[in-house]
This record gives C-alpha cells, structure tokens and sequence, in this order.
C-alpha cells in the first residue's frame, strides 16, 4: 500500500527537464554580464632570448633597440697651425756669378775713365784697374792709365807748337771705411810712377822726354749693381813730382773717375 505513494513523491520531487529555448527567445535575451577581467599586474616581460625564436610566428623576433647614444660633447675648435718657420729656399743663381757666401779673397778689374787738369786744359784718361778685394772692406791691385788728347804745351824752344803726352800707373789701395749690403764708401788712392813727352803735332816725335813719381790720393762710393758688376765713382788729386826737362813743370790736377768693376763682389 506504501509502494505507490512511494513512487508518487520520489515523481515529485524530481524536476522536470528543461525544454530548449526557441530562436525568438534567445535573439531576445539579454546575455548575461561577467564581472570584468582584473588588470594583470605591472610585471616586465622577461627578456626575450636571442636563441628561442617565438613559438606564435616564423617571424624572427625584433631585437630590443639599444639605448640612445649620448649627444657628441661640443669639442674645442682646433686651433690655427702656425706657419712654416722654415727659410724658403734660395733663388737659383747661374753659376758664372760665382758661389754664394762669398769667398774672404775674390777678385775683381775693369775699365776705369778720368777727367782731368794737365797743364790749364782737360784731360781725359782711359785705362784699366784690376786687383783682388779681401773681406770685401780692402782692395789691393794696380792700375795703367794712357792720355787720349795730348794737351797744348805752347811753342817749343825752337819755336814749334809742341804738345803734352802722358802715361802712369801704380799700385791701387782703397778700404771700405763705410759698408752696407750695396753701397760703400772709400778712401785710398794710387802710388807709381810715369813718363810724360814734348811731342810735335804735325810727327808726333817726342822733342824730350822725362820721368816721374806719381802719387793720386782719392776719396769714392762703390754701388753693387748686380753679383758680379760694381760702380767706383771717385775724386781725388794727381800729384807729380818731374826732373827737369824743357816742358812743363806742373803736371798734376784735380781728377775724377768713373769705373766698371767685374768680380765677386
């Protein structure tokens, strides 16, 4: 008797199964909310190892970019390079004027003019003049000097017009008492001898002849106009000392020269 209330309430007490809901009902059915997924915490990715490729893609993973360099530090301006120091070179010189320094004992010689007195007229005397220059402050050598115009010397004891010839030389001293790199100045002068002749004009014979000391002090200026050329502007004043003969007695004058010397200079 107890069996079927037995089955009865155990019927009961079981629910009944749900039914599937329709389409209607779902499209119509709110979805029911989740609660929001917590942040995950601010934890650093552990470093990607170079050897360990991603396991997501074939893609060979970027490798970290490595810290920014720092600026370059502003570097201090180079300073200027001073100049060379080092003397330039020496022009070229042709070797016919002579080696560079000069030697302390060089030679020198040259045509020489001078203007004269002889006897009230003019004179004029060419010649040449040569000798050697030590330390280039004195100069020792010799020089001829020849008359160009036999000066007038009136008439002669037989009553002919006669005229006067002369010729001298001798030894040549100057020292360069003042001296820069072009120009020096002298003092010195001539010390020899001569022979001077009464000639006649329309023959040219000498009628008497007579010898004589010469002595020709000077004062000059000496230009380098080139290595081996020089300038000798000189005064000065020839004196003679003749023996007696039947022309004049007074051979000296007042003299001024004008000379080209060649050398080392």
């Amino acid at each position: 008797m107890y069996a079927p209330l037995l089955a009865l309430g155990l019927a009961a007490a079981t629910p009944a199964p749900e039914l599937p809901a329709s389409p209607d009902a779902l499209a119509t059915e709110p979805e029911p909310t989740s609660p929001p997924a917590p942040a995950p915490p601010d934890v650093a990715p552990p470093p990607a190892s170079p050897e360990a490729p991603s396991a997501s893609n074939d893609v060979a993973p970027t490798p970290a970019s490595p810290d920014p360099a720092p600026p370059p530090a502003a570097s201090a301006p180079t300073p200027a390079r001073p100049a060379s120091t080092a003397p330039s070179p020496a022009p070229v010189r042709p070797r016919w004027w002579g080696p560079d320094p000069r030697p302390k004992v060089s030679g020198y010689g040259g045509p020489a003019l001078r203007l004269s007195g002889l006897h009230g007229g003019f004179a004029a005397f060419v010649g040449l003049e040569g000798g050697i220059n030590i330390l280039q402050r004195l100069t020792v050598g010799a020089s001829l000097q020849w008359l160009l115009n036999p000066v007038d010397a009136g008439p002669f004891a037989r009553g002919g017009a006669t005229r006067i010839n002369i010729n001298y030389g001798g030894l040549v001293v100057d020292i360069a008492y003042v001296r820069g790199k072009r120009v020096a100045g002298t003092v010195g002068g001539l010390l020899g001898g001569g022979g001077g002749c009464v000639q006649d004009p329309e023959n040219g014979r000498c009628a008497d002849k007579t010898a004589f000391f010469v002595g020709e002090p000077r004062a000059g200026l000496r230009v380098v106009l080139a290595p081996i050329v020089r300038l000798h502007l000189a005064v000065g004043y020839r004196l003679v000392a003749a023996r007696t003969w039947t022309g004049p007695q007074n051979l000296g004058g007042p003299m001024g020269m004008v000379m080209l010397e060649f050398g080392w200079f």
